[in-house]
């Protein structure tokens, strides 16, 4: 796995062990990164379940203002971290929530902290997971206005096309994922 786009570009990163993450695949990574190539700089970036950290890495080499990764399994923290160091952006503006999504993400909110992009990768092996964390997501205000919300699923996975007033505006199959897109439900579609 290799860093794409700007600062760190060509670095090789390392992918945490085991099952439990599923590391985006380079392939992926850039096409994602090439429909959000005018809006990652001076971004704010959320990268939940965060597994090796390379969507968020990659944000933050791209110029991202802020990268927010959020990942509990330890042995990926300290993947992520050494990513980090081993891409020279330990200085940059970016944090590392050891925590479950679903207790880190409502203290963003009561934070008030609000982000441009914010993706998602849970494991395909939690089927259950998949509808909860996004019901959680349209309840709480951590997406800026002209945002979007992307999650990562297996490809036969059905997302459904709403959650509260975040609406499916684009699907996109990548060999066995496919990608979700959401954004803000426009006054003009009521």
């Amino acid at each position: 796995m290799r860093i794409i786009s700007g600062s760190a570009r060509g670095t090789s990163i390392q992918a945490p062990e085991g099952y439990d993450t599923r590391p985006v695949t380079d392939k992926i990574r850039q096409s994602l990164f090439n429909i959000w190539q005018w809006k990652i700089p001076g971004s704010d970036f959320l990268d939940v379940f965060s597994g090796s950290g390379s969507m968020g890495i990659e944000a933050l080499s791209r110029n991202a203002h802020r990268v927010v990764m959020i990942e509990k399994a330890p042995k990926a923290v300290k993947v992520i971290q050494e990513n980090i160091k081993k891409c020279h952006l330990e200085h940059s503006n970016h944090e590392i929530l050891a925590q479950d999504a679903f207790v880190a993400l409502p203290k963003l909110a009561q934070n008030k902290e609000t982000f441009n992009l914010i993706y998602l990768d849970p494991p395909y092996t939690v089927d259950s997971i998949f509808i909860p964390i996004m019901e959680l997501l349209s309840s709480l205000p951590l997406l800026k206005e002209e945002g979007e919300i992307v999650i990562r699923t297996r490809k036969e996975k059905e997302m459904p096309e709403r959650f509260g007033n975040l609406v499916k505006y684009r699907e996109k199959v990548y060999g066995i994922s496919k990608a979700h897109f959401y954004r803000k439900e426009e006054e003009s579609d009521v």
